[in-house]
């Protein structure tokens, strides 16, 4: 596993370069797409805006012009209905004149009030002029009888005739003509006209307005405010009535092929003339909005109110806005990537402090479990060791035990041997020496017993002094592993493995120390009852050489010998007992110490990776 990190470590590039490159990445790319979603939706809000702006110029004009158109409509409209009109259509002769005098008067003031009114005229059923009115936009002029023409083979005339009642009839707009001849200076003229009834439901005529055209057609002209934004007003057939180039006006009056499709892609052409309104901004490099105007829906006639203008002027705001937002982006971006870069590389010096002082825990930590390996080792050689002695104490008293029993016999023989004489004394004083001499060593085998058994407390002292240790070496690995972080997981787990060993070893301890106090307090009555075995047999010696002088006496002194060595066999035997508990604590104790000494290894191999890999990040930082 820490070898596949290796390779992993060493395929990366060094960690500073990259915090720099995802710090670039981290901070241009958020950047980029915000200022480019910014831009593009600022320059497309600008741009709608600048199109609505546009669209609705034209509209305004459209509807300035209708409001015109309309006004004119509902002025022909009155003077249908005006009880002058009616008066006048159903008058005898003796009437004609003082209805046609009302009539002059009210036409005259609608023309005073409405300078754009060219003419007023009632025509009879005939084509007659009845009643007319003049007027040059200063001065009404009321036509004298005298001067009135006949007007029935116009038009206008017989169009209006044909219309029902309340209807109108709207001719195209067109120059003005007397006699044949277009008027100069140029009188753009749009006629309305309505048809006349009498109570019977007879046609009698028609209320026809000249108007003066220049009312609404001022209205385009006037919206050409600015050198390269136009305003234009066609007819349906796409001739110019009003363009900011006057020679390009009046091309079917004037027999000029000055018309929109001259100007414009075909196809752009036929598209405002065929449609009610709208935008086009493909196909040539201008914005261009329109809105169809209807004078009269009954009729074919129709006008378009245009607006165009270049594309790089009503998209001027928009490219200024995008090269200054770009401008500010990048001046942005140069400002941060500096102070991100600073701060990037104070990252990696708080990285390399961090490696640091990793290496150099791991360091210490490495050499504390060294000398921890190296006193585990110790501790379970001292262990074996101490097991071998006692299973030589084991096999010594085994041994006593043994000779205890053929004590006990040898006495209970010299017991039935003593009435054999003098050379079953003699031997029985022999036997009495050689007990003497195994007394003591008994007595000396304790003693050492006794010296080992205070060893086995040292050593059990030692092992817990040596757990207490290794506990705080575990507690303090644990915290460095925390401080560690990510990489001291691992290290933190063989930590906490090492306690709980470490506690393991300490319960053991614990027991151990317990049964070498039994040992020794066992080992100290077996020195009292031995010393006091030896001083039997001193005593059994010193009756055996009394035997021959008082030989009757020697049945109660075997009898003393046979009990003593049955209560040593006995003691011996609890002594054999404890010494095998001591023997199975010793083997508890080593199993713990080999086990230590195995996770103080795995620690120690752990930590030396650790080290390793803080040098490996400590070279690439």
């Amino acid at each position: 596993m820490f070898l596949t990190f290796s390779r992993q470590i060493h395929k990366l590039a060094k960690l500073q370069n990259q915090i720099l490159l995802m710090l670039v990445l981290s901070s241009i790319t958020p950047v980029l797409i915000v200022g480019a979603y910014g831009i593009f939706s600022s320059t497309t809000a600008l741009s709608d805006l600048a199109e609505t702006n546009l669209k609705k110029q034209v509209d305004d004009e459209t509807q300035k012009i209708n409001a015109v158109l309309d006004g004119i409509n509902d002025d022909v409209l009155f003077l249908s209905r005006t009880p002058e009109i009616q008066g006048l259509v159903e008058s005898k002769d003796q009437k004609v004149d003082e209805w046609t005098k009302q009539m002059e008067t009210i036409f005259a003031s609608l023309m005073k009030t409405k300078l754009f009114y060219m003419q007023l005229r009632y025509i009879d059923e005939n084509g007659q002029e009845i009643v007319r009115v003049d007027s040059d936009g200063k001065n009404v002029q009321v036509i004298p009888k005298t001067d009135l023409q006949y007007k029935g083979d116009r038009g206008y005339f017989t169009a209006t005739m044909k219309l029902s009642a309340a209807t109108i009839y709207t001719s195209p707009v067109e120059l003005n003509q007397e006699h044949g001849q277009i008027e100069r200076p140029f009188k753009p003229t749009i006629r309305y006209a309505t048809p006349i009834f009498d109570s019977t439901g007879k046609k009698r005529g028609i209320v026809i307005a000249n108007v003066l055209a220049n009312k609404f057609i001022k209205i385009a002209k006037e919206a050409n405010i600015g050198e390269k934004q136009e305003s234009l007003l066609v007819d349906q057939n796409g001739y110019y009535i009003a363009h900011p180039n006057p020679n390009k006006e009046w091309g079917v009056d004037l027999k000029k092929n000055e018309k929109l499709e001259k100007d414009f892609p075909l196809e752009i052409a036929k598209q405002i003339l065929s449609t009610q309104q709208g935008l086009i901004d493909q196909g040539t490099d201008k914005i261009i909005a329109y809105h169809k105007i209807v004078p009269n829906p009954n009729q074919p006639e129709f006008l378009v109110a245009i607006t165009q203008a270049p594309k790089d002027s009503i998209f001027a705001s928009v490219n200024w806005f995008r090269i200054i937002a770009s401008m500010i982006i990048l001046a942005s971006l140069a400002t941060v990537l500096p102070l991100g870069i600073a701060r990037a590389r104070q990252l990696t010096d708080l990285i390399k402090q961090l490696i640091d002082s990793i290496s150099a825990s791991s360091q210490r930590t490495f050499a504390a479990l060294e000398q921890q390996e190296r006193i585990a080792s110790e501790q379970a050689s001292s262990v074996h060791e101490t097991t071998a002695t006692m299973d030589e104490l084991e096999a010594s008293f085994r041994q006593s035990a043994d000779q205890a029993k053929s004590t006990t016999i040898a006495a209970q023989q010299a017991l039935h041997l003593t009435k054999s004489g003098t050379q079953a004394v003699g031997e029985n004083l022999e036997g009495m020496f050689t007990l003497e001499k195994k007394v003591g060593a008994i007595a000396e085998q304790m003693v050492h017993l006794g010296e080992q058994a205070n060893q086995i407390g040292s050593i059990s002292q030692l092992v817990s002094d040596l757990a207490n240790q290794t506990n705080m070496l575990a507690l303090n690995s644990t915290v460095e592993a925390v401080r560690a972080g990510e990489h001291g997981k691992g290290f933190s787990v063989v930590a906490n493995e090492i306690r709980r060993l470490a506690d393991q070893s300490q319960q053991s301890t614990n027991k151990i120390y317990t049964l070498v106090s039994e040992i020794q307090s066992a080992i100290n009555s077996t020195i009292m009852v031995t010393e006091e075995g030896q001083k039997m047999v001193a005593t059994g010696v010193e009756i055996a050489q009394k035997t021959e002088q008082a030989f009757a006496g020697v049945e109660d002194v075997v009898n003393k010998v046979a009990l003593n060595n049955q209560q040593i066999s006995l003691n011996l035997k609890q002594q054999l007992d404890g010494i095998q508990q001591v023997v199975q604590a010793m083997d508890t104790i080593n199993r713990g110490a080999k086990e230590t000494a195995i996770g103080i290894n795995q620690t120690k191999l752990d930590t030396q990776q650790l080290y390793e890999i803080s040098l490996q990040l400590k070279q690439m930082v």
